[in-house]
């Protein structure tokens, strides 16, 4: 099983790898930079170098990037506009030059205008980003719960954004991530067998299956629909174990990094949450939806 999780880098980069590592993990997700902070940090060229060493020593099969929280490339405020697209297009760079395998990026708000306007705007801000700088990675736009002015959380509205973008700059690599309790929030119940066909039907009709590259393994805390993003430990919310045996069973999912994001409330909680994974994988492996 390709199977990760969120990584601090506190100390520097290359020691998410080890941390990973010693929790039992085969991929890592991280921040590049601060989440919460505009300005990014300068990333020397020997930790470039480590987080490359580290990777290449402990065999990690995926490395995930995960877009700092403050980019907002659907806002209609000028200036917020600007400095997301200059944030994202810095994180996009050191991404690449640790050889990242995926950019994650929550697709953003529209901040009380419609949805409509948001999407174009993504879109376009996406291509200023692109025409400045085409990554070697893949760039993937995160399926999210639907809260208020939230875009992204159906996959016609992430398809009407990758073609959008792609009409523009056809030459970069674009995808999804589907993060499992942003999809529950938004109406998906994976705790059905024929829902999760149903789901991976929407999938093959909008962004197509083959666009779906990473799978953020997380419970919810909120119920179905709820449009609320609160993470769970695995088994421990409202998905709970079914959910996730029904989409291991799926093909399409199976093989893909399998990255959490789940609450570090205690010590072990990463090696609790990737043996309840594992467990799920073993016993459903030889099935198929």
């Amino acid at each position: 099983m390709n199977i990760g999780v969120h990584m601090s880098v506190a100390g520097g980069l290359h020691l998410a790898i080890e941390r990973a590592v010693k929790s039992g993990f085969n991929c890592v997700q991280i921040f590049v930079q601060s989440p919460r902070l505009w300005k990014a940090k300068s990333i020397s060229e020997k930790e470039i170098n480590l987080f490359i060493k580290n990777r290449e020593q402990f065999k990690i099969k995926y490395v995930v990037v995960h877009a700092p929280y403050l980019p907002n490339l659907a806002s209609p405020d000028k200036m917020a506009l600007k400095k997301s697209i200059e944030t994202v297009l810095d994180d996009l760079k050191i991404a690449d030059a640790i050889e990242a395998d995926y950019y994650v990026l929550h697709p953003g708000s529209h901040k009380k205008t419609t949805v409509d306007d948001g999407i174009d705007r993504l879109s376009s801000s996406l291509c200023k980003i692109f025409r400045e700088y085409n990554p070697k990675l893949r760039f993937l736009l995160e399926t999210m719960p639907g809260a208020g002015s939230i875009i992204g959380s159906s996959f016609e509205e992430l398809a009407l954004m990758i073609n959008k973008t792609r009409e523009q700059t056809p030459e970069v690599k674009m995808g999804i991530c589907i993060d499992t309790a942003h999809i529950f929030a938004a109406g998906f119940d994976i705790r059905k067998e024929k829902e999760v066909k149903k789901l991976v039907d929407n999938i093959s009709k909008t962004v197509g299956k083959n666009a779906v590259k990473v799978i953020h393994s997380n419970d919810s805390f909120e119920p179905l629909g709820s449009k609320k993003d609160r993470h769970n430990h695995i088994g421990k919310g409202e998905i709970g174990i079914k959910g996730f045996e029904n989409m291991m069973k799926t093909p399409l999912f199976r093989k893909l990094p399998w990255i959490l994001e789940t609450p570090k409330s205690e010590d072990d909680s990463d090696v609790k949450n990737r043996k309840k994974l594992e467990k799920i994988f073993s016993k459903v492996k030889n099935h198929g939806l």
